[in-house]
């Protein structure tokens, strides 16, 4: 069962501090966010600042409430631990929308009792399509249930233009939410992470970056460069897609450590197609390796093949490969040292692009929400959120550990003015999480298909 937590509420404005959630009651970052319509109307809507001040998730009823007759209005319920929004639809009051969290009680010194879940992916359902994103279901002292949502999040699915005023934000209902990376920049935007960048794999223009060269651990978007390997070693006609492949022992091994995705026992055999499946779709570590010793006999010769691989492409000298999975390792020395895979961005975007080029089905495969692997007996899940959040997404990868933070490269595919389809890519290395993962890998790549228009 979920957690509980009990949030107090005191004024408005209250200082916060770094806190994790369970915090959130001693700090009381809880706010009742003033909202202005089109230079008119005023409404309150209830707002969570997440850990940290200025993380703001939003009351979704309050936000509807706000909005009820206007061209951007919408409907939403909540149901449990279920929400759906319809666009275009007068939403519909069941009570306490637009009342603002109360102040302490000045006699007492009572703080007023707000039930919220733990933040974690609930079901959200806009306009009959599923979302990924964190959000927070609750429940008021009146038993209102209600679902706070990040507000760039819910302004970038609604297409709301909001600024922030010194009274609190306001909203035009006329406008559109446009991504701004060099105001966003300015405010420390990239400081999220290690690195950055967003461009067209089908021109190469690189539309924005932050330190592009920087060589980063990548984790396991190390697993494109596997697939490339794979696909050439097919081309070559060293391996054939038929194969049924033995796992070796050191895979059945890894898939019974904490990194292991699906236990695998030695000498069983699976095909080729389902193991690239679990390695693009789960991130399956030990189906990576089980091909890597497929292809060359070992990870160590197939680790070589990745490295001339990089040479060919005319990546940089500070590219890194210790593995085929991207998991860190440790040297063999008497004080071991913990190594990982290393990019820079801009080696990625030039890494994609060539498989872009050279093998475009692997968005066939990366495009895939589930996939159902019968020999291998599991159904797996895409790692990638944006696939549910950002319409015309096609991949690519996720990767994280503790080194490499929470990492990404998208792929969408996106219509210009013109009719002419594009590939555009949005990479990032290094968010503190997976929330800020998300979020910020969709405003790179909303801001790539601006760039069309």
């Amino acid at each position: 069962m979920l957690a509980l937590l009990m949030l107090m509420v005191c004024c408005v404005n209250a200082h916060a501090h770094d806190a994790d959630a369970k915090h959130l009651t001693e700090h009381g970052l809880l706010e009742s966010l003033l909202v202005t319509i089109d230079d008119s109307d005023e409404y309150i809507i209830k707002t969570l600042h997440y850990s940290y001040r200025n993380n703001r998730f939003v009351s979704l009823r309050d936000l509807a409430y706000s909005l009820r007759g206007m061209s951007k209005q919408f409907n939403v319920t909540v149901e449990q631990n279920r929400v759906k929004i319809l666009t275009g639809a007068e939403y519909t009051p069941v009570g306490g929308e637009g009342i603002p969290f109360p102040d302490i009680d000045s006699t007492t010194g009572d703080y007023y009792v707000y039930k919220t879940y733990d933040l974690m992916v609930n079901p959200i359902e806009l306009d009959g399509r599923e979302l990924k994103y964190q959000s927070f279901m609750s429940t008021d002292s009146d038993g209102y249930v209600d679902c706070f949502i990040s507000l760039t999040d819910v302004a970038m699915q609604l297409d709301l233009a909001i600024k922030f005023t010194g009274q609190g934000v306001a909203l035009d209902t006329m406008g559109s939410c446009i991504i701004d990376l060099d105001a966003l920049e300015d405010e420390g935007f990239y400081y999220k992470i290690h690195t950055a960048l967003v461009g067209d794999a089908s021109t190469g223009e690189v539309y924005a970056a932050w330190y592009p060269e920087l060589s980063v651990p990548i984790a396991s978007t190390t697993k494109l460069m596997t697939y490339l390997v794979i696909k050439d070693a097919l081309a070559n006609k060293n391996i054939s897609a038929d194969d049924l492949i033995t796992v070796p022992q050191e895979a059945a091994e890894l898939s019974r450590t904490e990194d292991g995705v699906i236990i695998l026992d030695e000498g069983m055999e699976a095909p080729l197609d389902e193991l690239m499946a679990a390695m693009l779709l789960a991130s399956s570590n030990e189906c990576a390796l089980t091909l890597a010793v497929h292809v060359a006999g070992s990870e160590e010769a197939f680790v070589d093949l990745m490295k001339n691989k990089a040479d060919e492409l005319g990546l940089s000298e500070e590219v890194r490969f210790y593995d085929c999975h991207g998991l860190p390792i440790y040297t063999n020395n008497l004080a071991a040292t913990k190594v990982q895979n290393r990019m820079s961005a801009q080696d990625m975007f030039k890494l994609v692009r060539h498989i872009l080029s050279v093998y475009p089905e692997i968005t066939i495969l990366t495009a895939q929400k589930v996939a159902t692997l019968e020999v291998l007996g599991v159904t797996v899940t895409n790692t990638n959120p944006l696939l549910y959040n950002v319409p015309g997404v096609i991949g690519l990868k996720t990767g994280t550990t503790n080194m490499a933070g929470d990492c990404l490269v998208v792929a969408m595919e996106a219509i210009d003015s013109e009719g002419q389809t594009h590939f555009l890519i949005a990479i990032q290395f290094g968010a503190e999480d997976e929330t800020i993962r998300a979020t910020l890998s969709e405003e790179l790549i909303r801001y790539a298909k601006q760039q069309l228009y």
